[in-house]
């Protein structure tokens, strides 16, 4: 008989994120960001286990606290899977079991993505990895902490940088770009196991470097990132002012009491 291949979730954290220092434990309706992720992520049928890859003793201190699991790794790591990748070579995970990498910054991911996510990794055992998409709007399109990806027609992707792509050089085009072309990184992406570890070992590559996207390590290597569109409305947070927003939009969000008790 078949092993039927176990799903994990590992969802990096490091307090010294460049952009907004310290952001993996600030609270969100009361509750530490990074706790948000690591429940919801739980919350999907297909996950067996959830942890959390750190560096930090206070990062590792507030998942136990919680009861969660976490996994020391070196803090020189500076790429988020890079980061799950090591993490996971020190958990008892077979060759071709699922790892998901979840971004810490992901406080609104819907359990349902993961779901979503790994479903191409199931029906295809030689895919490399998967990296699910949303809608792009023109705000998001311009904004640099969001990162555009473009695909080919068979729904793997081509690139993804923190400029605007694909461009508006005609107008006439600008509802085909933002209603069917045009797509953002919803960070969220499963490999198999045997697959983020190959992914750890590639050299960095030179668009990788310049766009600080590490999925292009991926992609210029010459591996398949397919990606997956996903109708959920996310909100990552980089900045202050994404927090403020998250708050505002988690206090009517129905997965909250699916973890918190709260009505």
């Amino acid at each position: 008989m078949t092993r039927q291949a176990k799903v994990a979730v590992g969802i990096p954290a490091r307090m010294s994120s460049t952009r907004f220092p310290g952001k993996p434990l600030k609270l969100i309706q009361g509750v530490p960001m990074l706790e948000h992720v690591y429940h919801r992520c739980a919350l999907a049928d297909c996950v067996d286990e959830v942890f959390v890859a750190a560096c930090d003793p206070e990062v590792e201190e507030a998942v136990k606290g919680w009861g969660g699991q976490v996994v020391m790794t070196s803090p020189e790591i500076a790429r988020p899977a890079l980061r799950v990748a090591e993490a996971c070579q020190s958990l008892n995970y077979h060759d071709d079991d699922i790892v998901v990498v979840v971004q810490g910054d992901e406080p609104l991911v819907h359990p349902e993505m993961i779901d979503l996510a790994v479903a191409p990794l199931l029906s295809d055992p030689d895919l490399f990895c998967v990296n699910l998409v949303g809608e792009l709007s023109q705000d998001q399109w311009t904004d640099p902490n969001e990162i555009k990806v473009v695909a080919d027609l068979q729904g793997n992707a081509i690139y993804m940088s923190r400029s605007p792509i694909p461009s508006l050089i005609h107008p006439e085009m600008t509802d085909m770009v933002f209603s069917s072309v045009g797509r953002r990184q919803v960070c969220v992406f499963p490999f198999r196991k045997r697959s983020l570890i190959e992914f750890n070992q590639l050299s960095p590559t030179p668009m990788e470097e310049a766009e600080s996207i590490e999925m292009l390590r991926a992609i210029e290597s010459g591996r398949t990132v397919r990606l997956v569109d996903s109708k959920y409305q996310t909100r990552s947070v980089d900045t202050e002012a994404d927090l403020v927003e998250v708050e505002r939009i988690m206090a009517d969000d129905p997965v909250l009491a699916l973890y918190t008790g709260r009505q």
